[in-house]
């Protein structure tokens, strides 16, 4: 396959199956999103409404419309904002909750770090979409929130009680350990930061933006191994052996896009070189030919096939294309999206992706839709690719 009928797959893809999906999940009765549909498509309306669902399904319709110019997807934006601003928005002690019900009350009301970064994310694309003043100023309280209420001399304070007092970080912690920093939430901070700084170009985004590159390069980076940490304590040592696949692949690029911003141009060369190294890593490590494998944690390898980590292989192995014009990431990034098609694509009618097949290739039976599964990971793998090949 051509770069050119690649980026016409995608775009189809997009136009014609993901986006008419979630549009068929909008709440028109009371607002937002519904939040879960079963592994037999079954939607359950009484379904609690998830922060990261909906941040991320705001991000979304806004990124297709600054993509697309379709006005559809911008209605689609705006009743996204809407709800978040509504019914999310903490109007006591300022802040995204973790969850509302149907009808928009808070259920989960623990403030996290990784809610207020998607909260960013969504409100800046839907502030460039629509130039509302009043996502912008969202956008900005969440900045200000993270930046003083919650940022360390080591990075942030993850978990939060409603009035944030600090509690354990136990929503991003996995594998047996409370991790009190994990390099996911950091990354979603750094993207989110990203996305503020390019619709702004405010200094003290920057400032922000430039530490936590240094952060990462410093701290979170394992030299020379091509590797991030995942669950750390708060100096970053780590508290399991363990490597994400996914995210080593979604860092490199995202990195990339920060580093476009950088001033130090000592620190972008840095960068620049780290995500590389990354890059070809992950290659060696974990394409098997035709897709990734999930993870490694300990001795112990996970090769089942998870719809966001194939997604963010395409874009972090055709970024890796890019920056190094060699055919072996074009040729991996186009290979994982075949991949794609004729395994995580649900042929169903009325669904989207599924969540993940097993190693044998066989679909694991999980939700089409919950809380952390959405149109993020995949909609951006059809938005990038368009962007790139121009």
């Amino acid at each position: 396959m051509d770069i050119t009928s690649f980026k016409k797959e995608l775009k189809s893809h997009l136009e014609e199956k993901i986006i008419p999906f979630w549009q068929s999940l909008k709440d028109d009765e009371f607002g937002g999103y519904y939040g879960y549909m079963d592994f037999n498509l079954n939607i359950n309306k009484k379904a609690q409404k998830g922060c990261i669902l909906n941040s991320r399904i705001l991000w979304f319709f806004s990124a297709c419309y600054n993509v697309l110019k379709s006005e559809k997807c911008k209605e689609l934006a705006f009743h996204a904002f809407e709800f978040l601003k509504n019914k999310f928005w903490d109007k006591d002690y300022e802040g995204l909750f973790w969850s509302v019900s149907l009808e928009g009350l808070p259920v989960d009301v623990t403030k996290h770090v990784y809610v207020q970064a998607f909260g960013i994310y969504g409100l800046s694309e839907y502030y460039e979409a629509s130039g509302d003043k009043e996502a912008l100023f969202l956008a900005r309280k969440l900045f200000e929130i993270l930046e003083t209420r919650c940022k360390r001399e080591n990075g942030y304070t993850e978990q939060f009680e409603r009035n944030w007092q600090e509690k354990e970080n136990r929503f991003l912690s996995e594998n047996g350990v409370i991790a009190s920093k994990t390099m996911n939430t950091h990354l979603h901070v750094l993207e989110s930061y990203t996305n503020l700084y390019k619709v702004l170009k405010l200094d003290d985004v920057y400032e922000a933006l430039e530490w936590l590159v240094r952060l990462f390069v410093e701290k979170i980076y394992k030299k020379g191994t091509g590797h991030f940490k995942v669950f750390c304590d708060d100096n970053w040592n780590e508290l399991i052996k363990a490597v994400s696949y996914g995210h080593d692949i979604e860092a490199s690029w995202l990195l990339d896009e920060t580093a476009k911003y950088l001033r130090d141009e000592k620190l972008k060369e840095e960068v620049e070189k780290l995500t590389l190294e990354v890059a070809q890593v992950t290659l060696q490590e974990a394409f098997d030919g035709k897709s990734l494998i999930n993870e490694k944690v300990e001795d112990r390898v996970d090769r089942s096939k998870i719809w966001w980590v194939e997604a963010e292989t395409v874009v972090g192995f055709f970024n890796a294309y890019q920056k190094t014009k060699e055919e072996k990431y074009l040729d991996a990034a186009i290979k994982t999206w075949e991949f794609i098609k004729e395994y995580l694509v649900d042929k169903r009618k009325n669904s989207e992706w599924l969540w993940k097949v097993d190693e044998n290739l066989n679909p694991v039976q999980m939700p089409i839709v919950e809380p952390w599964k959405c149109p993020y990971h995949n909609g951006r793998m059809c938005l990038e690719i368009i962007k790139r090949v121009g």
